[in-house]
This record gives C-alpha cells, sequence and structure tokens, in this order.
C-alpha cells in the first residue's frame, strides 16, 4: 500500500500546474500584456482587486 501512495503522490506532482502569484504580476504596474498566438491581450487589476482580460 505503501508503494500506491507514493506512486500516487509522484504522479500529482508531475501534474501540478505552474503557479504566478498576482502580486509579482503586478508589483509595477496595474496592467499587464499577454501574446498568444500573434495576438495581444490584456489583463488588468482593477481598484476593486478584480482581474480583467480583455483582448
Amino acid at each position: 500500500m505503501t508503494t500506491t501512495i507514493a506512486r500516487y503522490f509522484s504522479n500529482r506532482e508531475a501534474t501540478r500546474l505552474p503557479t504566478l502569484h498576482s502580486q509579482n504580476l503586478f508589483a509595477l504596474t496595474k496592467e499587464v500584456r499577454i501574446e498568444h498566438q500573434g495576438e495581444e491581450y490584456r489583463l488588468r487589476l482593477t481598484r476593486n482587486n478584480r482581474l480583467i482580460l480583455t483582448k
């Protein structure tokens, strides 16, 4: 049973998504530009601490 649990956690770590912290993204500005497949998007932090993504 121990091997099964170790394999489970090992697989979970392998599929873990990378995390970007918003305080790092918005440390210097309230808006960042994201380029995706040749298109430009803007991610903005509002006064109410909400995120808005626009194309």
